[in-house]
């Protein structure tokens, strides 16, 4: 049982250079993968994605990728080109300011770091197959660690959906226990109806609609049924564990018609009671298995 929120974090060395990549997951109804990362790794984005497609089943999850390089990889250099061509024009400027009858000027080296572009800071070339060895091993270190918070987070959502299942439970039993003395109640509200009706010499159709209309609305029997076995399966599938989000979901919707059938159809306060606290309790958990994978 996956939760769909989590995070999960993996480092890997590809000789002199560490990469991170971090992972953030939050609900969605399908897998949704955003991926933020430097030029140097986006030739990897394809990859990230089908790791992530093939471990990962739903949810918005966010991909930060980082490269780090030692400072000695990255320090400033003289672009040798750059320097030439940049000499050449301070003395092709020199030559025009005496051709034009100026004084010629020094040039110094204060006019030569003020050449732009001389220095670069262009990192080495990495090795591609190790730093794609570095990608895909910090990033499966990640999903191992997004899917523990996952998996630490769903045992925690369905200990409280089994906490609300037993609540639904209890309160059936209520129902069931109460359901004698509640048919008998209708069955005298039928009785006084019926005798009214008599005594109005009613017609014998709408005599026996009258009846049957009574009679159906006090019966919950079925419903009552209905509801205990979608509880079981229900029940069944958190045991069972792994990607059942959408059979819990569509069983609670089943549970919801039936609770809700049986409080329009009652008119017994105490049944009326547990029907109320079994609707809470259902509401609570369809909102708890949205945040399940």
């Amino acid at each position: 049982m996956l939760s769909m929120t989590g995070f999960g974090i993996g480092e890997a060395n590809a000789g002199s250079t560490k990469v991170t990549v971090e992972l953030r997951s939050v609900n969605h109804r399908f897998l949704d993968v955003a991926v933020k990362m430097p030029p140097a790794l986006a030739s990897f984005e394809i990859d990230i994605r089908n790791v992530l497609k093939a471990r990962v089943a739903r949810g918005r999850v966010t991909v930060v990728a980082q490269v780090e390089r030692d400072a000695e990889d990255t320090l400033p250099t003289v672009s040798p080109e750059r320097l030439a061509g940049g000499v050449a024009n301070l003395r092709e400027m020199a030559d025009a300011c005496e051709q034009a009858g100026l004084p010629r000027p020094e040039i110094g080296l204060e006019h030569v770091l003020a050449l732009p572009g001389l220095f670069q800071t262009d990192a080495k070339d990495d090795d591609r197959e190790a730093l794609q060895g570095a990608v895909n091993a910090a990033l499966n270190a990640a999903v191992d660690g997004l899917l523990a918070m996952k998996s630490v987070e769903g045992l925690e959502t369905a200990g409280e959906m089994k906490a609300r299942l037993e609540s639904v439970r209890e309160n059936l039993k209520v129902v069931t226990e109460e359901l004698p003395g509640a048919q008998e109640e209708v069955l005298a509200k039928l009785h006084e109806r019926l005798t009214k009706l008599l005594e109005d010499a009613v017609e014998p159709q709408r005599l026996a609609q009258e009846a049957a209309i009574i009679v159906d609305r006090g019966n919950i029997f079925e419903e009552v049924e209905r509801l205990s076995s979608h509880l079981d399966q229900y029940e069944t599938a958190l045991d069972g564990g792994g990607q059942v989000a959408k059979r819990l979901n569509f069983l609670l919707q089943e549970m919801h018609r039936e609770v809700n059938t049986m409080g329009s159809k009652t008119q017994n306060m105490t049944i009326t009671s547990a029907v109320i606290t079994m609707k809470e309790a259902v509401e609570s958990m369809r909102e708890q298995v949205m945040n399940l994978e």
